[in-house]
């Protein structure tokens, strides 16, 4: 299929082009597909996103007759598909954290209290919360423990660089930090 221009894309989806739509996924899918697989997404988010970006750019044309792109159609689609995956990520943190929670509290209710010194409560917390966040991040975190450098720890983990690297494990420490305090147990050794 030839290149289309942006003016092409437009005019071909609000025509309905079944077209103009592979050659939207042939062309555009694999950037959105790659930000989600690396930000804790799967194949399928990725296509959901993908999916859901497309409809509301239909929409937008269809309620805009005289709609205009100030960027390039994959930056469009690209930006709006990166804020329907953040919207997701944070629908998602608040979803797994409420169950997670009142599972919890219902656990510790029934079991008899046990002395257990706040070093060691404190490291069951941090094991346990480990391993419910993402893989990549378990995995990540653990050889940073190691001392393994941003550069090996991409290469065995197969990340395009040491910079990215560096930026996962930010956000996959930011993440752990937050999942940790917003646990039960970890929340009551401070209050008293």
């Amino acid at each position: 299929m030839k290149r289309l221009s942006d003016e092409e894309i437009i005019t071909g989806l609000r025509k309905r082009d079944n077209r103009v739509l592979q050659f939207i996924y042939k062309n555009s899918f694999n950037p959105v597909k790659q930000l989600i697989l690396s930000n804790a997404g799967s194949d399928n988010d990725a296509e959901d996103i993908f999916q859901e970006a497309l409809i509301v750019v239909f929409k937008k044309i269809r309620e805009e007759q005289d709609f205009e792109l100030t960027s390039a159609f994959n930056t469009y689609l690209y930006s709006i598909s990166r804020l329907l995956w953040l919207k997701h990520l944070r629908n998602v943190k608040k979803i797994e954290i409420d169950p997670l929670n009142r599972d919890h509290e219902e656990r510790i209710e029934f079991e008899p209290p046990s002395p257990v010194e706040d070093k060691d409560l404190r490291m069951a917390i941090y094991q346990r919360t480990l391993m419910e966040i993402p893989e990549d991040c378990q995995k990540i975190l653990r050889l940073t423990a190691q001392d393994i450098t941003s550069k090996e720890i991409a290469r065995q983990l197969g990340f395009r660089s040491e910079g990215y690297v560096r930026k996962r494990r930010h956000f996959c420490k930011e993440y752990l930090v937050n999942k940790i305090k917003e646990d039960p147990e970890y929340q009551a050794l401070f209050e008293n």
